[in-house]
């Protein structure tokens, strides 16, 4: 046997039992009720809005978000009501670009019809973010998430070098223990509908 097989085997086993739990865990979410999307998306907005890290944030990143995610376009209101920039991604070739959003923006289908800022959009490198909220399927409490399967927050987040990274998720998305791959990026919080977690 080849030393490298059971290490293969591993991450062939991890990586199957992540696409079944994505799978799994967008079938649970696309079944909730608006209503409980819309009531449990106000209790995260408001979590978030304690957090010292988000009060000290001159300019946030955060994404649009689509279906039963995480609703985001409160989050967006209250930091311009703040003062503070709002970016959002758009997905250029296997990266993502952060453009500068207002109220006023239209966002326009891009990438896997999620909205996207305009390519006129003003761009902004990453190291202006100092805050970052990403989407999640699922999330543990070390920070480590299931997305949809691209890998492009994996790649933005390490870019994010003055950021506190925090996953949004519903409570139910929080499962004990993701079955992370060497490319997977752990984000610095986590935040539900019912907690705050501090995951490094």
């Amino acid at each position: 046997m080849n030393a490298d097989e059971p290490e293969h085997a591993e991450t062939d086993l991890r990586h199957r039992a992540k696409q079944a739990l994505r799978v799994r865990m967008r079938t649970v979410r696309e079944a909730l009720p608006k209503l409980s999307c819309d009531a449990r998306s106000a209790e995260i907005t408001k979590r978030l809005f304690t957090l010292a890290e988000i009060e000290r944030a001159k300019t946030i990143l955060t994404f649009a978000s689509i279906r039963n995610e995480v609703r985001t376009r409160s989050s967006m209101e209250a930091a311009w009501a703040s003062g503070k920039r709002v970016a959002l991604p758009r997905v250029v070739g296997d990266e993502l670009q952060l453009h500068i959003v207002d109220s006023e923006t239209v966002l326009v289908a891009g990438a896997f019809s999620v909205p996207e800022p305009p390519e006129e959009a003003p761009r902004i490198p990453p190291a202006d973010v100092d805050f970052a909220m990403v989407p999640a399927l699922a999330v543990d409490p070390r920070g480590y998430r299931i997305g949809y399967g691209g890998g492009y927050y994996d790649k933005l987040i390490p870019r994010l070098e003055n950021a506190r990274t925090c996953a949004l998720a519903y409570d139910f998305q929080l499962i004990a223990e993701v079955p992370e791959l060497p490319f997977d990026v752990a984000v610095d919080l986590v935040v539900t509908d019912e907690r705050v977690i501090r995951a490094r």
